[in-house]
């Protein structure tokens, strides 16, 4: 177990702190998420110029879990060469990648050898690399640092579609496909290598150098696996859950209309839960945050379970599904960073965020294949209920060190 933290003095924190958590934030935001998170856009446009279905299309999507794989050895990666080589390279590798799928992407079998390669080194420009300089850098604040951090994906996530609209409109997906990479060449890159401060990243390598990231014995102790069960067993009962949403709205009898307001009601929760997670991960116990944060969206399936055309309960309950995954990328990370050394943490995170992915797979599997099978989602709802009642009950388990007396002082209980 990591030693206790010492705490710098808290004013020094954002003195420089501000410049790693907006250049991460930016870096994070104009990564490879902005193609999961508008690939529905090339969907349709794809399928006719390619001359397959949206299925075969929509399949290839989900070939970005090799981002799976790609966690584990970014991972190590970051904590050997440090921060901005390890982001700068993969961001770079992801530019090429889709300029490469618009220039001879002309079959299926192109786009999916694509997508593959583009998640597998697109992780590299995600929270498993960009949360790094921040818990390395904060002590005090670093739940608000991770927030924020993770709050530059949920930005993207909104201003993307409406810059992304025209372009596929006027120039198809192979048009969208170069926005993306206009994106992480003007935003993220430049975010990393000018607002970043170059200290972070050599800093990080120095106690990479140092500090053993090759050693994986980290994968028996109680704690990794605590947290590695938990976020499969969260993944599972959500993530199937996202991308039926609006199915699951409708079938309680609203219109596809409604369906949509739950998707951008689910958005806004998890924006909140990004933001107001990491407030409450600096002010109480984390323990006590992760399972109010796992409750949370137990209830809201229950109220999808046992309620019937209400709308208030059903996009009440899209609210709250919503806080669980916004806090998700935080809770991880903070665990993490306060468990192992820093030196590890890249090991450590990209390993967990592999496993995370068993979750999300069981879960958006399952989920469709229960409603086939019985004809409504009621029996996946109870299942994701069990399901996030055992995480809460993992996580809580997790031993975290004490930091410093005064900040273990400063938490409410």
């Amino acid at each position: 177990m990591s030693e206790p933290l010492v705490a710098p003095r808290e004013e020094s924190e954002w003195t420089v702190g501000w410049r790693i958590v907006l250049g991460c934030a930016l870096g994070a935001g104009a990564g490879i998420v902005l193609l999961f998170f508008t690939f529905n856009m090339f969907v349709l446009p794809m399928a006719r110029e390619l001359g397959v279905t949206r299925g075969e299309i929509s399949s290839i999507q989900a070939l970005i879990v090799t981002g799976a794989l790609g966690a584990v050895v970014i991972g190590r990666a970051v904590d050997r060469f440090g921060f901005k080589p390890v982001y700068l390279t993969c961001a770079l590798i992801v530019i090429v990648g889709q300029i490469v799928s618009v220039s001879f992407g002309t079959t299926l079998t192109h786009m999916a050898i694509s997508v593959a390669i583009l998640g597998f080194f697109g992780v590299g420009t995600t929270g498993v690399v960009t949360t790094r300089p921040v818990n390395a850098h904060f002590r005090r604040y670093r739940g608000r640092a991770l927030g924020l951090v993770a709050t530059g994906v949920s930005v993207f996530a909104v201003i993307a579609p409406l810059i992304l609209a025209p372009i596929v409109e006027q120039y198809g997906w192979r048009g969208g496909f170069l926005a993306l990479a206009g994106f992480t060449a003007l935003v993220g890159i430049p975010a990393v290598m000018f607002i970043v401060p170059t200290s972070a990243s050599r800093a990080h390598t120095a106690v990479a150098m140092g500090g053993g990231s090759g050693d994986w014995s980290f994968l028996k102790t109680r704690d990794f696996i605590l947290m590695a069960a938990s976020l499969i067993a969260m993944g599972a009962a959500t993530a199937g859950f996202v991308g039926q949403l609006s199915p699951i709205v409708q079938e309680e009898g609203f219109s596809a209309a409604t369906g949509a307001l739950a998707v951008s009601v689910f958005a806004a929760g998890q924006f909140v839960g990004r933001l107001l997670g990491g407030w409450l991960l600096d002010t109480f116990r984390p323990q006590i945050v992760a399972l109010v944060f796992t409750v949370i969206p137990g209830s809201g399936f229950l109220l999808l379970l046992l309620t019937d055309q209400l709308l208030w309960a059903a996009i009440l309950a899209a609210a709250m599904i919503g806080l669980q995954q916004g806090i998700e990328v935080d809770l991880f990370a903070y665990f993490v960073a306060r468990r192992f050394p820093i030196a590890q943490y890249g090991t450590v995170y990209g390993a967990l965020h592999g496993f995370g992915w068993i979750g999300n797979a069981i879960g958006i599997v399952g989920v469709g294949w229960l409603h086939d099978a019985i004809g409504s989602y009621g029996l996946a709802q109870g299942l994701a209920m069990a399901a996030l009642t055992l995480g809460a009950i993992l996580v809580w388990a997790v031993r975290l060190p004490p930091l410093a007396p005064e900040l273990e002082d400063a938490r409410v209980f």
